[in-house]
């Protein structure tokens, strides 16, 4: 319930399918899954007061959010994102929204200014732990100090609140509109200049997935 509420919740089971079938009145559709394996959440920003937490908010009054894409941890990296990205932009597409806006974390662990993101966060001075993950070139860590430095700042780790990495965004055609040390806003515009995957490759991805 980190996007669907401003705040925490007694009974997150009972309030997400009140806040689901709330949604589905007021905006219509409002995601996809599949199987139990990744689900794919978006809205109208109004529908998502949890954005009010994030510090590159609020999102542009001409687009749509998608809040949170989950993968199950045996399925990550088989293609499911690529899958349940395009079919979401396809469908805020057909409904005529001008765009759609996501919030994400930086891949900071891949990128040449760690330095400087290190002392721009002062991380190292906030938890034990973070600073000698941060430190560490060695790309078996990478995951690790993505998760953690985000997981610091947010107060949660951001595959539990379903925030994707920055490069898995930009893969799928977003830019970023306002940057942040750990956790940019990215906008695609509507139709997006790229082209989306057609019928027969979102069923070979998910079958491949899924095998």
């Amino acid at each position: 319930m980190y996007w669907e509420c401003a705040h925490e919740v007694a009974d997150p089971g009972f309030e997400k399918e009140a806040w689901i079938s709330s949604t589905l009145l007021s905006f219509g559709p409002c995601g996809f899954s599949i199987r139990s394996d990744a689900t794919i959440i978006y809205c109208a920003a109004d529908d998502a007061p949890g954005i009010a937490k994030m510090p590159t908010g609020p999102v542009s009054s001409d687009a749509a959010i998608i809040t949170s894409l989950f993968v199950s941890s045996q399925r990550c990296g088989r293609g499911l994102e690529s899958v349940l990205l395009d079919t979401a932009i396809m469908d805020l597409l057909q409904r005529e929204f001008d765009a759609v806006e996501a919030f994400g974390y930086h891949d900071f662990g891949e990128t040449a200014d760690d330095e400087i993101f290190y002392e721009s966060t002062d991380v190292g001075t906030q938890g034990p732990g973070i600073e000698e993950l941060f430190k560490s070139t060695s790309s078996e860590f990478f995951v690790d100090v993505n998760f953690e430095i985000a997981r610091h700042f947010l107060g949660i780790r951001p595959d539990h609140i379903g925030l994707l990495p920055v490069s898995i965004l930009q893969g799928a055609g977003f830019e970023i509109v306002q940057d942040h040390p750990v956790t940019p806003r990215l906008r695609l515009e509507l139709p997006p200049a790229h082209d989306l995957l057609s019928a027969a490759a979102v069923e070979d991805l998910v079958a491949k997935a899924l095998a």
